[in-house]
This record gives structure tokens, C-alpha cells and sequence, in this order.
């Protein structure tokens, strides 16, 4: 009862705070106040993680909120002047949402719960044993499968009844492997496996029951089974390995003491600081990895095929560097090195890794196939058989998908309607296009007609989940405040394009008198005149070097690379005010006249020459265009956002965000 009154007041009090900070206000735009709530979720989503957020100063939470501000008051200037409703906003809108609702979906829907139970179940492993029975092979009846679920059944009483479970399924089992002795599945164990290695059914009844345990009967599509786990760990990290290896050459006790000797001089290298790689090298009998320092990569923790005792003493090592005891395999004598560890990261950090494992994982098309499903059962859908029948009546198997795509690049044929959804219709062209690009993805049927339907049906169900996608606005509210924050964004780039950017760039006059006003500003400093041909032949570029060494001029030289040699050889001059960290940088220190040799730089060559200093002086306007325009823009802006802030009786209150994330 006390932990009870202790989480609902704690419930209580997360409430209060959040309305509390749902009625502090840091900002008024006319009649609108910007709530600490509001600006907590908008800092949020620019800082990335809310615990970055609330670590940040004072300060960078008052710039910020000036900052909100004019991008607030830059899109209700931009709704007054109606750029939402623009044919060029609408389509990029429509085109965004196109291209960005059905990846979402699929990902909210299908890939983000496949990873997140793949994450979890990675970090432990299971070992396992079943006991598989299967209905009559073919399509079983009812009867058939009534039969193997009896079978199963009675198999699973027998185990109740006290029989040793290996035993049973040596027995009974109708998984072959159960039979084969010394091999994997023997008896039916399965051995040890983690998230990814078994059907998902099998896998999730495999993590439900308790070790020690035999599950209920469950079907996969293999047959009937039950499980019993045997055991249940936390999955070790992955570990780079490298190991030394004297190797027994016969029973004779002399021979052991032999090699214990040869182990004790290595331990004695070892202890005296000699690299472990270097001592392998020296002494390890394993010819694959002495020539690596003792190298033999990384296992992971179900690599169960290794000997036992090398397993328990590579695993039991702890940091990188560690160096185990002497251990006996069946090989020989070992000192076994962990070079490093390779421990599950983060979801985010295994995001990338777990989606490519997803991907070739048949749970992965299944969940498509329910989204598919689900879609599917929200809007109205119909093949016209009738059409299918016309169209391809007749026509081979053999045939049918060139025959379709022939048939389908004829205008007229092309835009017949073959199929509706909602209130889309789709042409026998659009069905045709999805059925080439997807034909592994689309179940096989015994006649023409029935394939063509069965490609249309395929159709239909992209196109469901489709239209499923496109409506996510009015369902998802993470979806739909991303659409939003994608609409604010393009309509105040458009205002900002029309009234900033182009008025800056477009208005002569303006930058004309801003360069007369602030022509004093406006200056080149001192530069070095650098000289550079460069080739992508070092011998060409010698012989170049060569001829201007013996008093080719630059004006004769540039003429004989654009004619004799295609632009081979290319003539450059680079003004360089100073260090640049580049290749320049290495004839900043020559004398006029003078050169480098020839230089490399990454897939060429270059060479250099020091051709002199030009004095500082005034820029033209057309070299000081770039920071003029800048300077415009930002006058422009400037004036746009106080005009703003006059128009809406803007105010805020800084003092506020001393409470914000607390």
C-alpha cells in the first residue's frame, strides 16, 4: 500500500509539473503565448537528446527563444501572405510526403518492432532441445493436422510422465537430426542460440519458457514442436584472439615434459616484456597465425565448436591485453591473448547491424504481409477478372510476364483499368512495372489468368499500404508534426527566398550604395602569387619542369599544354594570403622564381613556383560582391524581423527559462 501512495505521488507530482510548465510563459506573439512547454520540446528536438538539453546554459536557452521567436513570426508572415496555398509549396509538400509516409510506416509498423525484440533477446543466449512432429507432407487436411497435434501431445505426457527427454526424441522426433549421432540436433539438442537463428515462433517460445522446462505444443512452418531449455545466459562479447601453440607430437609422458619446457621458456620471454606478437612468431606452432603475431580473429560466445577448454579460458578473460594461463586442448599447449572486446552497444549504436540482419530474416516479410493485410482490410479493392480473362486467356506461364510487359507498352493496352483501390484506379501498365520490379516477391499460381490476378492482388497491397501512409497525418501525431515542421520549413524558406535572398541579390542600387558607404572595409590583404601545373603523369611532369627550367616562358608554355597535350599538363596561377595547411603551404618560403620539386597530392602531381607578392589594396565591387550581398541580406532580415516584432507586439521573458528542464 505505501509503494503504491509512493508511485501515485509521483505520478501526481510529474503531472503538476508538466502543467505547470504548460502555463509558464516565455514568450506572447500577438495574442499567442509561447508556453516553457512548447519551448522545452522545440530545444529539445534541436539539441537531439532531452539530457543534452537540460545541461545547456542559461544563455544558449535565451538565444534560442529570440531565435524561435522570429522563426515563429516568419511563418505567420509567410500564412498572411499565402505562400501555403502555392501550387510550387503544394507539390513539394505532396512530393515530401509521398516519399517520406510509406519508409515511416514500414518502419513504425514492421522495422522498429523487429529490431527492438531482436536487441533485447541478443543479449542472452539460449541452449535448447525439441521435439518436432509433422502433419502428412503436401497441403495437410484438417484431419492431418488434428493428428500431428494428438501426436505432439501425447509426446509431451510422456515427458510429464518421467521420459528422458533426448530419449524421447531420438525416438519419435521428425527432425532428421535427431537421429544423427555426433552431429548438430543429435538427440535433439539444438545447442546454444541467440535472436535471428530460428524461426521467430520457435524463437519466442525457445526465451518464454523457464530453464529446465518443456513448453506447450506450437506450430512453425516446419510442424508441431515442444522445447525444453536447458540453460539461459547473458550473451559475452565478441573478443579478438591471439594465441601461441606448442603442439603434442605423441603420447610419451618425455614428450609432455618436453613441451611443458618449451611453454616455460615462452611464459619466461613473455615476463621478461617481449611482445606477445613477437614471441608467437617465434615459437607458435600454428601455422595459420604465427606469421600474424597469433592472430585468429574474433569469436563469439556461440562458438560452442571449440574445444572446452580453449573456450572457457578465452571467454573468462576480462580486458584487452590479458593473457591466460596455460591451457590444454586437444591440439596442444596454449597461451591464449584478448586483444579486444566487441560488446553489444546501444539500439542506436546496433541499429545498422540489426536492420541488415532484419532484412534476410522471414519474419521480416511476414510483418509486411500483416501491414499488407491490415491496409488492405481499411479501403475498398477489386481485380477486374473479367478483363484479367480477356486480356490473358489463353497465354503460357512460360510467357506470361514478357508477354504482360509487351502488352503493357502499348499506349492503348497500357491504360486499361485492371484494378481499384479506394478511389484510385490502376492501369494494366502500373500493375505490369510493380510485377517486374517485384517478381521474387509475388506467390506463383497454377494458370495465366490466375498469376495475373495474382500479381494485381500484390499490387493492391503495396498501393494499400500506400494510401495508408498518405493518411497517416490524421492518425499519428509524430508523423503529423513532422509534416508540419517540413510545411513551416518550406514556406519560410520561400519567404525568405522572395523578400531576402533575391531582394539582396537582385537590387543593383542597394549593393552598389552599400559598397559606396562601406568601400573602406572592402580590402585584399597581401597575397602570395603562386604558380601551379599539375598532371596526373609524373614523367609528363618532369619533362614540363624540365622545359620551363631551361627557358620555356609561361606564355609559350601555356600555349604548348593546351595544344600538344589535351590538358595532360594544366597551367594555374593561386593567390594564397597565408598558411592554408595545403600543398601550398610549401612554397610559401621560396624566393621569387624559385620552385619545389614535384609533389604528390593524393591521385596527381604538382609542382610549384613562387611568382611574387601582390601589396594589399581596395576590392572592386565585383570582389566584394559576396560579403555584400551577405551584409544586405542580413540588413534585410534585420529589418524584416523588427518590423515583425512591432507588428505583433512581440514580448518575452527570459527570466522564466531558469526553470526550463528542472
Amino acid at each position: 500500500m505505501k509503494r503504491f501512495a509512493a508511485v501515485w505521488l509521483f505520478a501526481f507530482a510529474a503531472v503538476a509539473a508538466a502543467q505547470d510548465r504548460a502555463s509558464t510563459v516565455v514568450a506572447v506573439i500577438g495574442d499567442t503565448p509561447i508556453s516553457l512547454l512548447e519551448f522545452e520540446h522545440e530545444y529539445s528536438k534541436s539539441a537531439g537528446v532531452p539530457e543534452s538539453a537540460a545541461a545547456d546554459s542559461l544563455e544558449a536557452y535565451e538565444d534560442f527563444l529570440e531565435r524561435y521567436v522570429n522563426f515563429r513570426l516568419k511563418i505567420l508572415e509567410a500564412e498572411k501572405a499565402g505562400y501555403p496555398a502555392k501550387p510550387a509549396v503544394l507539390s513539394e509538400l505532396h512530393q515530401y510526403r509521398a516519399s517520406f509516409a510509406r519508409p515511416y510506416l514500414v518502419d513504425r509498423e514492421v522495422m522498429a518492432p523487429i529490431l527492438s525484440d531482436l536487441y533485447r533477446k541478443k543479449k542472452e543466449i539460449v541452449h535448447a532441445s525439441h521435439i518436432m512432429v509433422r502433419p502428412s507432407m503436401g497441403d495437410p487436411t484438417l484431419e492431418d493436422t488434428l493428428e500431428a497435434w494428438h501426436r505432439i501431445s501425447a509426446l509431451r505426457d510422456s515427458l510429464e510422465a518421467g521420459m528422458e527427454f533426448g530419449e524421447v526424441a531420438f525416438r519419435y522426433s521428425e527432425d532428421p537430426s535427431a537421429k544423427n549421432s555426433g552431429g548438430p540436433g543429435f538427440r535433439g539438442d539444438l545447442g546454444w542460440f541467440t535472436a535471428g537463428r530460428m524461426v521467430q515462433s520457435f524463437e519466442d517460445q525457445a526465451y518464454l519458457t523457464p530453464v529446465g522446462e518443456v513448453s506447450e505444443p506450437f506450430r512453425t512452418l516446419y510442424g508441431y514442436h515442444i522445447v525444453k531449455v536447458h540453460a539461459r545466459e547473458p550473451a559475452k562479447p565478441g573478443r579478438d584472439l591471439a594465441h601461441i601453440m606448442v603442439r603434442f607430437t605423441g603420447d610419451a609422458a618425455e614428450d609432455t615434459t618436453a613441451l611443458l619446457a618449451k611453454m616455460d621458456t615462452i611464459l619466461t620471454e613473455l615476463e621478461y616484456g617481449l611482445p606477445f606478437e613477437i614471441v608467437a612468431a617465434k615459437y607458435s606452432e600454428d601455422p595459420n597465425s604465427r606469421a600474424a603475431g597469433g592472430d585468429i580473429g574474433v569469436f563469439h560466445d556461440l562458438d560452442r565448436q571449440l574445444d572446452k577448454n580453449f573456450y572457457d579460458a578465452a571467454f573468462g578473460l576480462k580486458a584487452p591485453g590479458d593473457v591466460s594461463d596455460v591451457v590444454e586442448s586437444a591440439f596442444g599447449y596454449h597461451l591464449i591473448k584478448l586483444n579486444w572486446l566487441d560488446s553489444l552497444g546501444t539500439f542506436e549504436q546496433e541499429y545498422d547491424d540489426l536492420e541488415r540482419e532484419a532484412r534476410n530474416l522471414p519474419r521480416m516479410r511476414r510483418a509486411e504481409a500483416a501491414l499488407a493485410e491490415s491496409a488492405r482490410a481499411h479501403y475498398p479493392s477489386q481485380v477486374d477478372t473479367l478483363m484479367v480473362s480477356r486480356l490473358f486467356g489463353g497465354i503460357g506461364r512460360d510467357s506470361l510476364l514478357q508477354y504482360f510487359t509487351t502488352l503493357a507498352a502499348v499506349d492503348s493496352l497500357g491504360r486499361i483499368r485492371i484494378a481499384t483501390l479506394a478511389d484510385s484506379v490502376y492501369t494494366l501498365r502500373q500493375v505490369a512495372d510493380y510485377a517486374d520490379q517485384s517478381r521474387s516477391r509475388i506467390p506463383g499460381a497454377p494458370t495465366s489468368r490466375l498469376q495475373v490476378v495474382a500479381m494485381a492482388d500484390a499490387f493492391l497491397d503495396h498501393a494499400a499500404v500506400t494510401h495508408a501512409a498518405l493518411d497517416l497525418e490524421k492518425t499519428d501525431e509524430e508523423f503529423a508534426e513532422v509534416m508540419h515542421s517540413f510545411r513551416d520549413g518550406l514556406i519560410m524558406f520561400e519567404l525568405m527566398e522572395d523578400s531576402v535572398w533575391t531582394a539582396a541579390t537582385s537590387d543593383t542600387l542597394r549593393m552598389q550604395a552599400h559598397f559606396d558607404a562601406n568601400s573602406s572595409r572592402y580590402q585584399m590583404p597581401e597575397r602570395f602569387r603562386i604558380i601551379e601545373i599539375e598532371s596526373y603523369n609524373d614523367s609528363l611532369l618532369t619533362q614540363a619542369v624540365r622545359m620551363i627550367d631551361e627557358g620555356m616562358s609561361w606564355a609559350e608554355f601555356e600555349a604548348y599544354a593546351d595544344s600538344n597535350h589535351y590538358r595532360i599538363l594544366n597551367l594555374d596561377t593561386v593567390m594564397v594570403a597565408g598558411p592554408t595547411s595545403s600543398v601550398y603551404d610549401q612554397a610559401l618560403q621560396l624566393g621569387v622564381g624559385a620552385r619545389t620539386e614535384v609533389l604528390p597530392i593524393r591521385n596527381r602531381y604538382v609542382v610549384l613556383w613562387m611568382d611574387g607578392v601582390e601589396a594589399p589594396r581596395p576590392k572592386t565591387l565585383v570582389e566584394a560582391q559576396a560579403e555584400i550581398v551577405s551584409e544586405v541580406q542580413q540588413t534585410l532580415e534585420e529589418a524584416l524581423i523588427a518590423r515583425l516584432r512591432r507588428e505583433y507586439s512581440v514580448q518575452t521573458f527570459p527570466d522564466q527559462l531558469s526553470h526550463a528542464f528542472r
